[in-house]
């Protein structure tokens, strides 16, 4: 697998928009995939990384405070000292992106087709709606935003509420 911190063409301010969305792809932006089952291994090996006793990978506020303890400590020491946090990233963004299809049942995990790496997406085709977790956690950690998870849940969980009211309301026209 490629790095994950590395300059991508998905560029949004965090502090405009918490929870940027991407278009889906009827959109002709983004055309996603479902996973491989190796895709799928190398996400759920992810997610044992992060597991271990009282470990609720379920909670945005656990999930927040072990990104804010690592994110802090890695900032934190000399540039010498520092470890390639991209594993760390990819397993903290892939618990992320769970938490966000447990929020809406219509989400799954898509994978970006041709891509020189493997960027992992949480679609939602009923409201249109598509979120890169792995790439929100990146960027957070480069800044070292710290405490922005919950946010970005609850915004997410709106963004999917308008889409929901924008479906209904285009149907019962």
């Amino acid at each position: 697998m490629k790095p994950l911190l590395r300059p991508h063409g998905r560029t949004s301010s965090p502090q405009a928009d918490p929870t940027p969305a991407a278009p889906g792809p009827e959109d002709g932006a983004v055309v996603l995939r479902e996973p491989s089952v190796v895709e799928l291994v190398w996400m759920e090996e992810l997610r044992q990384h992060l597991r271990g006793p009282g470990a609720d990978l379920r909670s945005v506020g656990y999930l927040s405070s072990l990104f804010d303890a690592y994110c802090r400590a890695w900032h934190r020491a000399p540039e010498s000292d520092r470890w390639d946090p991209d594993y760390l990233v990819g397993a903290l963004g892939v618990a992320l992106g769970d938490v966000l299809v447990k929020q809406c049942g219509s989400s799954r995990w898509q994978v970006v087709a041709d891509e020189p790496r493997t960027t992992v997406a949480v679609r939602n085709d009923l409201f249109r709606r598509t979120f890169f977790p792995v790439d929100a956690v990146a960027r957070r950690w480069l800044t070292a935003e710290l405490g922005w998870m919950p946010a970005f849940v609850q915004s997410a969980g709106a963004q999917l509420q308008r889409g929901a009211l924008r479906t209904l309301a285009s149907q019962n026209r």
